[in-house]
């Protein structure tokens, strides 16, 4: 595997706000997606930031592309094939084209192959049609996909991406993340991201982290979750009929939200469906969480 980060016992502690960081392990590799994910305030900005190299350490180990950095002119080397983008991204001033042009040449980009390279970029991403257009002009959705191509003229072997989809519709997240995935694997990249959207990220990460009260509590592939109990999540039409029919049966569950998340024992969750068919229970929403970190939350 080539490993572009890797690190191990990263502690950050904030001493006024009594929060540590604590994450035993890490390895981002090219050609894959790490997705970070957890409640709101436990950590997954700070994991990011301290990633990309805006942050330092308390204590740990960590090295990018092979190596460690230990002085400025270092850090400014690996800083160049980091690609960051922040959750809150910085308003651009006249048209995206100029922006992405003047990035192109702060790139050192010859200026006979600027055209040419942000012809193909833009038109890889499907923005070519927005290029002359200015920021108030365009959706949040684009914006960020503009952001993401600024930070791509740079060629940058690690992504770092602070709740890129937090503010998409459903269709601008998947593609954005289809997008994500292509780039992975075309231009040798590792990628990593935080999200809310669990069942999104899960589906194109190779890896997640999740970190609950500062604490990585599962880092890995999805396929390693430990299951001592088959999980399903469902939404039903009548819950009164559900609890029913789980009062006569071994399986336990709780409400999370508008959700019932029953553990079935070792039950596989198509049989599981089968019984609540047969029982004429109507499914609005149902999903097997066995192996997905939503069951961590």
């Amino acid at each position: 595997m080539n490993a572009l980060y890797t690190a191990e016992k990263l502690i950050k502690y904030y001493p006024k706000s009594n929060f540590k960081l604590e994450i035993p392990a890490v390895q981002l590799a090219a050609n894959t997606i790490t997705g970070v994910v957890g409640e709101n305030g436990n950590g997954k900005t700070t994991l990011l930031n301290i990633i990309a190299g805006n942050l330092s350490i308390d204590t740990g180990n960590y090295s990018y592309f092979a190596a460690t950095p230990k002085t400025t002119k270092d850090w400014e080397r690996i800083k160049d094939r980091i690609g960051f983008i922040p959750q809150r991204i910085p308003k651009w001033y006249g048209t995206l084209l100029q922006n992405l042009q003047l990035k192109a040449a702060v790139e050192k980009i010859p200026t006979e192959a600027i055209d040419n390279e942000l012809d193909t970029l833009l038109d890889f991403l499907g923005l070519s049609k927005y290029k002359h257009l200015k920021w108030t002009e365009i959706s949040t959705g684009y914006r960020l996909r503009f952001e993401l191509a600024r930070i791509l003229i740079g060629n940058p072997e690690l992504l770092v991406l602070d709740e890129p989809i937090a503010n998409l519709d459903i269709n601008a997240q998947q593609q954005f993340l289809s997008d994500l995935k292509s780039i992975a694997q075309e231009r040798n990249v590792a990628v990593i991201l935080s999200s809310q959207q669990l069942h999104e990220i899960e589906t194109v990460a190779d890896q997640m982290i999740f970190i609950k009260a500062g604490k990585a509590v599962f880092s890995g592939n999805i396929s390693t979750l430990e299951t001592a109990t088959n999980t399903i999540e469902v939404l039903v039409k009548d819950e009164a009929k559900l609890l029913e029919f789980l009062a006569n049966t071994a399986f336990t569950h709780e409400k999370r939200g508008v959700y019932y998340q029953i553990q079935i024992g070792d039950t596989l969750g198509n049989e599981f469906l089968y019984e609540l068919i047969q029982k004429g229970i109507q499914i609005n929403y149902y999903r097997d969480i066995s192996k997905s970190t939503k069951k961590l939350f």
